[in-house]
């Protein structure tokens, strides 16, 4: 009877498991292209459908990275509260079903889950994440012509960050200053140019009394002048200011990154290296938290609706965003913002579970 309830619960959650993370990936894909702005880059340079299909491919799985745990906590409320709603669970518990024995097939789902989430972000999502930069590169590349104002920033197909302080008529620029990043270590290295010409068959600026500047742990290493240097305008786009995703990062490059450094140096990389193993466990806090809601509501006898399963969705969503970026300024602690989400869903399952014992 037991193992029977336990098949029976895991193919109830499985189905509304499905079409809740096919959901989140199609938004999560749409804010790729809408708000993240590759959609209007895509229109405004004329790319073809083909080149912006290449991108939201290999974006699926840095958008499953975000999906996969979140779209159990979504299948599981729907699921165990549908159980409650239609006494089913109470039917279970006067066959002999303890609640407790309720505990193991979500916990199965939720390691399940959590699992995949890891071997995804371990495995796929850099490999993928990697591809899905080099198709927004060539949707950048695709650009028939450069649109650039004059005191602005704005990053070519390299990563490197331009600005222009002047324009002049004839494609001649004023001002030009080159910066290359170099991660968590600052900049690396800085051209700065009085002039540049627009040689629009070659796509490049040809810029002229050029200063090279090369910095290690923040200091000048190097310091030279040179006469020429060219510099692509094809590609160039308006600077977001947008970090880099460090949680793409395989765990041995993150883990290298902070060799020598501690959560204050480099608050970032420290935050990114907590959410590799926060959230992929959230699978398993989801799970809980979403027995414990079943629970509590059959022994209160009232059920959640669709609008309130979106809701504590949202919540996630809303806190795991914040203490992310908190965490990556150092405005609090990394293992906090790391595993804040994860904790306070773990937290209100335990109350949930108290509360419905206590009835």
């Amino acid at each position: 009877m037991n193992r029977r309830f336990s098949r029976y619960l895991i193919r109830e959650i499985l189905p509304l498991y499905a079409a809740g993370l096919t959901a989140l990936l199609i938004l999560l894909l749409g804010s790729f292209l809408v708000v993240d702005g590759v959609l209007a880059e895509a229109i405004s340079r004329g790319v073809g459908p083909g080149l912006v299909a290449k991108f939201l491919l290999f974006s699926i799985p840095t958008a499953a990275a975000r999906g996969l745990p979140l779209a159990l906590l979504f299948a599981a409320l729907l699921g165990v509260t549908r159980l409650s709603q239609d006494s089913e669970i109470k039917a279970a518990v006067l066959l002999g079903v303890s609640p407790r024995q309720f505990l193991t097939p979500m916990l199965v789902l939720g390691l399940g889950v959590a699992a995949l989430s890891f071997i995804n972000n371990e495995l796929v999502a850099p490999w993928s994440y990697d591809r899905s930069q080099e198709a927004l590169s060539d949707i950048l590349v695709k650009s028939p012509e450069v649109v650039v104002e004059a005191g602005s920033f704005f990053t070519d197909a390299l990563g490197r960050s331009v600005y222009v302080g002047g324009l002049e008529p004839g494609g001649v620029v004023e001002d030009v200053t080159v910066i290359q990043p170099s991660g968590s270590q600052g900049v690396s290295e800085v051209v700065r140019a009085e002039r540049g010409v627009l040689d629009q068959q070659a796509g490049v600026w040809r810029l002229e009394n050029i200063r090279l500047l090369r910095y290690r742990d923040g200091r000048v290493v190097l310091d030279a002048p040179a006469a020429s240097a060219t510099l692509p305008v094809r590609g160039l786009s308006a600077s977001s200011g947008t970090p880099p995703e460090l949680t793409r990062l395989r765990l041995g490059e993150l883990l290298t990154r902070l060799r020598g450094t501690t959560p204050g140096d480099a608050p970032a990389e420290w935050t990114a290296l907590h959410r590799k193993f926060a959230e992929p466990a959230a699978a398993v806090a989801f799970a809980l938290f979403a027995l414990a809601i079943g629970l509590y509501s059959f022994r209160r006898n009232f059920g959640l609706g669709l609008v309130s399963v979106l809701f504590l969705t949202f919540v996630y969503y809303a806190i795991w965003s914040a203490s992310s970026l908190l965490g990556a300024q150092g405005a609090i602690p990394a293992s906090v913002a790391g595993w804040t989400p994860v904790a306070l869903y773990l937290v209100a399952g335990g109350v949930l579970f108290g509360l419905s014992r206590s009835r």
